[in-house]
């Protein structure tokens, strides 16, 4: 009996059509048929060991890969379900805001914990909105992060804000911070943890409830991976989140996304696709952004 074509193995493209990462990792399993425990079997033929009841988790949309360990298993499955590279990883939000360099910044680098610095971030300062705009060059590496954010003291006296830069494992943290509206102040470098903190005077002191804007870029080296995301995690609510991302015309992207994860355990990422302008720049704009993690990822193939 011939097999109707309406039950034909769905392609590839099925799988990137798939807006979060469980949908594609069930779509990509069902593509190959095969089993979660043919699927561990092969991870650890590669030397890999993840549990079954993790890999369940995972297409269920339960919990996602996130630790170092787990991200080099999501690289052998998307091999082992005949997927281009990365298929599965673009659809993963991370808790750090990516970025690359390579050389230490030009002020003192004093080791800090991550937790003591990002406990430190935003005492007394309530930042109302931010812009990122991001260029990634031809190279397909992202070079420089301009920001500009409105802040306002909610507590008295303040006269600098914290500013955190965390980056993902492989990368280099950024070579320089420079100011363009107020001043840098201490920088501090936890490279075992892939953080960078850096404080930015205002030059004015502000009292309650008065306001001040601040704008830097972010400097970073050639990496030595292909840039693939941008994000920011917002801690409170903010008025605006605008975040941009320009591209060399040598490194147009076959595809780009824009992406949500709310706070909260286990609640699955927004995802939607987004176009190029004549201009060669995508964006993601958010009124009222609510605490989360919100970005831009890309892919060339």
């Amino acid at each position: 009996m011939t097999r109707s074509t309406s039950s034909a193995e769905p392609g590839p493209a099925q799988v990137l059509r798939q807006e979060n990462f469980a949908d594609a990792l069930r779509a990509a399993i069902h593509r190959r048929g095969l089993t979660l425990e043919r699927i561990q079997s092969r991870l650890a033929a590669r030397g890999v060991r993840v549990s079954l009841a993790t890999l369940s988790y995972w297409q269920q949309g339960r919990s996602r890969p996130e630790r170092r360990k787990s991200l080099h298993a999501l690289r052998e499955i998307e091999t082992i379900l005949g997927l281009p590279p990365s298929t599965l990883l673009d659809l993963l939000p991370s808790s750090k805001s990516r970025g690359r360099g390579s050389s230490s910044p030009r002020r003192g680098q004093e080791p800090a914990q991550p937790a003591v610095l990002l406990d430190r971030a935003g005492k007394g300062i309530s930042v109302l909105s931010v812009s990122d705009f991001c260029t990634v060059d031809a190279g397909r590496n992202l070079r420089s992060i301009s920001t500009t954010q409105v802040v306002r003291a909610v507590a008295e006296p303040q006269d600098r804000i914290l500013l955190v830069h965390a980056i993902d494992d492989g990368d280099a943290l950024p070579t320089d911070i420079r100011v363009r509206i107020g001043r840098l102040g201490e920088v501090r470098v936890d490279k075992d943890n892939g953080y960078l903190a850096a404080e930015i005077l205002f030059g004015r002191t502000l009292v309650s409830d008065t306001t001040t804007v601040i704008e830097y870029d972010t400097i970073l080296a050639t990496g030595t991976a292909p840039s693939r995301r941008y994000e920011r995690r917002l801690r409170s609510t903010m008025h605006s989140c605008l975040i941009r991302v320009g591209f060399d015309p040598a490194a147009r992207p076959a595809r780009c996304y824009e992406y949500h994860h709310p706070t909260g355990p286990a609640v699955p990422a927004e995802r939607g696709r987004l176009f190029t302008d004549d201009a060669m720049t995508v964006h993601t704009f958010v009124p009222n952004a609510a605490p989360g993690v919100y970005g831009i990822s890309w892919c060339w193939e």
